[in-house]
């Protein structure tokens, strides 16, 4: 008899052992899901990430990527880094950092004491660096010289860079006309090199057969403005 209350009490101890591994299994389950909706931030809070949309340009020279333009679309975070295509960003439990969903990689977006993103640190080839936020001008449509492109429908940022703004990408931006983007800007009489950069991406100008090597190696442009 004594045997028989040992084995019995060994097989309750066993079933609430039990019960409580399954009640364990569902709740580490449900945190589990949980957190995977918060791992999809851009899901969950849509307008959280509104405020990090926008350019972050890093100083040209340093590496390849030399902007990164941050778009928020069917309520996720993307980048598109300049040479590279656009990859989404998957976000993390800091509010402020996301992982490359294609290379692993993190970003975190950078706030000043006023709690405004002004800047975006990110990682490239073992190294962290860290990209200025900037304002976009309105499109340039007013000007002596004109720059035209054709096609490029999907294209958000459309720019025009050369020796006569110091290579910026960020400056003299296209403006969308019929079937083209088009910039216009005022060149005195002149020898300039240049290109276009679409979304980071830099493209010599197809209507302009006229291109010339830099030092570096790089092909660009050539426009040649005569005195009248």
């Amino acid at each position: 008899m004594k045997r028989f209350f040992i084995l019995a009490g060994l097989a309750l101890a066993l079933t609430l052992h039990a019960q409580a591994a399954i009640r364990q299994t569902q709740t580490t389950g449900a945190a589990a899901q949980a957190g995977g909706k918060a791992k999809g931030g851009a899901k969950v809070a849509p307008d959280a990430w509104k405020s990090y949309a926008g350019r972050y340009e890093l100083g040209a020279g340093i590496i390849p990527v030399t902007t990164l333009d941050v778009t928020l679309e069917n309520n996720e975070l993307w980048v598109k880094p300049s040479l590279v295509k656009k990859r989404k960003l998957a976000a993390t439990r800091s509010r402020r950092v996301f992982l490359d969903e294609i290379e692993g990689t993190r970003y975190t977006f950078n706030r000043d004491e006023e709690g405004r993103v002004v800047s975006l640190t990110f990682q490239y080839e073992g190294s962290e660096y860290t990209a200025q936020r900037v304002t976009l001008p309105p499109p340039s449509v007013k000007g002596n010289t004109t720059f035209k492109l054709k096609g490029y429908t999907d294209a958000r940022v459309v720019a025009l860079s050369g020796s006569f703004n110091n290579w910026n990408e960020s400056q003299l931006l296209f403006a969308r006309e019929g079937d083209e983007w088009v910039c216009r800007v005022d060149l005195t009489p002149n020898r300039y090199t240049y290109k276009f950069v679409v979304d980071g991406n830099w493209l010599l100008d197809p209507a302009n057969p006229d291109t010339e090597e830099d030092e570096y190696g790089n092909l660009n442009s050539v426009l040649i403005i005569k005195d009248k």
